[in-house]
C-alpha cells in the first residue's frame, strides 16, 4: 500500500507506482487516484482523512507492507503505532529511520537523521546510528565507516560556549560529533568528525553520515532529491512491527521503494 496526496501528485509518480504494479507486486493506492494497479481507494483532500482511510486498509489483513509515499508522516506514524498496539515511545519510534541515498556520481550511502523533529540530542543520534548499523547488516556489512557531521568548523569552535544562542547551537554540534565519535571508537568501528563537509564523508568512503541535527538533514534530503537527482533507495522504520517504507515527500519516482519493502516482506533482508 502506498498512499498519494492530491496536492503533490504528478504523472512521474503516477508512473513509477504503475511500473511497481507490473514489476514487484499488488498495489493498493490510498489518497489520489492512480490507474492501473491492484487497486485505487480515493481519500482526501484532507492529509488527515488519507491518514485515517491508510490505517484503515493496512489493519483489513491483506496489506503485507507500506510505503508512506508523499502523504504527511506524523499522523500516520502515530496512527500506525496506536493500530499495531506497539509498546514504544514515539521518539525511538520516529527516529529509528535511516536513510540510503545513491547521489548522482553513484555513491551509496546511509545519511540522517531527516525528520524536522527529532535528531537534536546525542541519545537520539545513537538511536538513529544504532539503527543504520542494523540495516547494513541486514546487507551484510558489519563494520561499516561512520562520519558525524557540525554546523561549524573545527576553527570556528571555541570551548566553553557562547552568549549568542545560534553560535552557542552551532558550537554544541561539535561537541556532539566529537562526542559520537568517540563513542563508536570505543565500540570497534572506525568514525570520524567531518566539520561540515558532507563531500568528504562521502568520497573518504562512509556507509554512514550522521547529520548535525535532524532540520539539516531533512534540508539534505530535499535538495539532493529535487535539486541534486539522487535517489532515495531504501529508509525502511526499523521499529515498526509491520514493513514500513519511509519516503521524501520531495521524490517523483517511488519505484525504488517496492522491491525494498518487498524483500522485507520476504524475509530477505530483515531478521526474524
Amino acid at each position: 500500500m502506498i498512499g498519494l496526496y492530491q496536492g503533490r501528485h504528478t504523472e512521474s509518480i503516477a508512473e513509477s507506482v504503475r511500473r511497481a504494479q507490473r514489476e514487484v507486486a499488488d498495489v493498493i493506492v490510498v489518497g489520489q487516484p492512480v490507474d492501473g494497479v491492484f487497486e485505487s481507494i480515493e481519500a482526501g483532500p484532507d492529509m488527515a482523512e488519507i491518514h485515517k482511510k491508510m490505517i484503515e486498509v493496512a489493519m483489513r489483513g491483506d496489506i503485507e507492507g507500506i510505503i508512506r509515499g508523499n502523504v504527511e508522516e506524523h499522523g500516520l506514524l502515530r496512527g500506525m503505532k496506536e493500530a499495531l498496539k506497539m509498546d514504544i515511545d514515539e521518539t525511538e519510534l520516529r527516529i529509528q529511520a535511516p536513510g540510503i541515498i545513491k547521489d548522482v556520481k553513484g555513491n551509496i550511502f546511509v545519511l540522517g537523521p531527516s525528520s524536522t523533529v527529532w535528531g537534536r540530542n546525542n541519545r537520539e543520534k545513537i538511536l538513529w546510528t544504532d539503527s543504520s548499523i542494523k540495516l547494513l547488516k541486514w546487507l551484510g556489512y558489519e563494520s561499516p565507516k561512520l562520519g558525524f557531521l557540525t554546523s561549524t568548523r573545527k576553527a570556528n569552535y571555541k570551548p566553553g560556549g557562547s552568549d549568542n544562542p545560534d553560535l552557542d547551537w552551532s558550537w554544541k554540534t561539535w561537541e556532539s560529533a566529537e562526542y559520537l565519535v568517540d563513542y563508536y571508537s570505543k565500540k570497534g568501528y572506525q568514525a570520524k568528525n567531518y566539520e561540515i563537509h558532507v563531500e568528504h564523508a562521502i568520497t573518504d568512503g562512509c556507509d554512514i553520515i550522521c547529520v548535525a541535527d535532524g532540520p539539516v538533514g531533512n534540508g539534505i534530503f530535499r535538495g539532493a532529491f529535487f535539486l541534486g537527482g539522487a535517489q532515495l533507495v531504501a529508509s525502511p522504520r526499523m521499529a515498526i512491527t509491520l514493513p514500513y517504507e519511509d519516503t521524501s515527500q520531495s521524490e517523483q519516482d517511488y519505484f525504488n521503494h517496492f522491491p525494498f519493502v518487498a524483500a522485507m516482506i520476504n524475509g530477505n533482508i530483515r531478521d526474524k
